[in-house]
């Protein structure tokens, strides 16, 4: 009897175990981006899957399908990579102000820590609006899904004391 007891928290425990860590292993593996609208700026950065990126780079289908103009070769270094990666996703990600097109003046690359998405790509571009009635962006399909959000800060200086209401 006291040995069934113990057999069944042990298989009990192990379930959970396995639970626990199918759980975790459901991370959210889809690319995010946050656009952010400043005066005279815009700065888009996405979170990507590296491994997943350049596996779509070098997909001969996704070549095949237009989905990429062209094929990254598998013997880059890894500055080569970079360069490579940079030029295809600059070239590929649309971005409109005001329905003008806005070219990327700048784009940067880090590493991140988080589990599902291990690279942060940083793209920079200046508009002349002194309002922006509108935005379109459209990524690159080596991208897959992107879960966008549009930030619009608004900025204030808040004298010592000072309470400020925002409307949004």
């Amino acid at each position: 009897m006291y040995f069934l007891k113990k057999l069944k928290w042990l298989m009990l425990s192990c379930i959970l175990t396995s639970m626990s860590t199918q759980v975790s292993a459901h991370v959210l593996k889809n690319t995010t981006a946050q656009v952010i609208l400043r005066d005279g700026q815009v700065e888009v950065k996405v979170l990507t899957n590296a491994e997943h990126l350049i596996s779509a780079l070098q997909s001969e289908q996704a070549w095949l399908m237009g989905d990429i103009d062209k094929l990254m070769p598998t013997n880059l270094s890894a500055e080569q990579q970079e360069e490579f990666v940079k030029n295809a996703l600059k070239q590929k990600t649309s971005l409109r102000v005001n329905q003008q097109v806005i070219v990327f003046e700048r784009v940067a690359f880090t590493t991140s820590n988080n589990e599902a998405h291990d690279l942060e790509i940083v793209f920079q571009a200046k508009h002349t609006f002194t309002t922006v009635d509108d935005l379109a962006i459209s990524f690159p399909k080596s991208l897959g899904a992107v879960h966008a959000s549009f930030v619009k800060p608004q900025y204030k200086l808040l004298g010592a004391g000072d309470t400020e209401k925002i409307k949004f």
